[in-house]
């Protein structure tokens, strides 16, 4: 009874589910405004909307940012020649980019 109550309780505890309710929000081409603004208003699993993307940085984003076990979708703006990008969040940090 003792093992059903403790891992009930981890079950249980904060953060352990994936928060996908939350909308997070991001534009503009400038990396380090997005990269300030997802790491003060973002967390793990919420829903990324970045808008106002650059092509050439679409799928280096995706990489940096987004999970691949979620759907990823991304659209481009024909008139401002921009890309809008939304996935689950991976992190509030992007990943590491080696290039070798």
């Amino acid at each position: 009874m003792k093992i059903l109550l403790l891992l009930s309780g981890l079950l249980f505890a904060g953060r352990l589910f994936a928060d996908m309710d939350i909308v997070c929000y991001a534009a503009g081409n400038d990396t380090n405004k997005v990269l300030k603004s997802v790491k003060d208003r973002c967390e793990r699993n919420n829903i990324f909307v970045w808008v106002g993307m650059d092509e050439p940085n679409l799928n280096l984003n995706i990489a940096r940012w987004c999970r691949m076990d979620r759907e990823i979708k991304y659209h481009r703006r024909d008139v401002l020649n921009t890309y809008d990008l939304t996935c689950v969040l991976y992190s509030n940090k992007p990943r590491v980019v080696s290039f070798s």
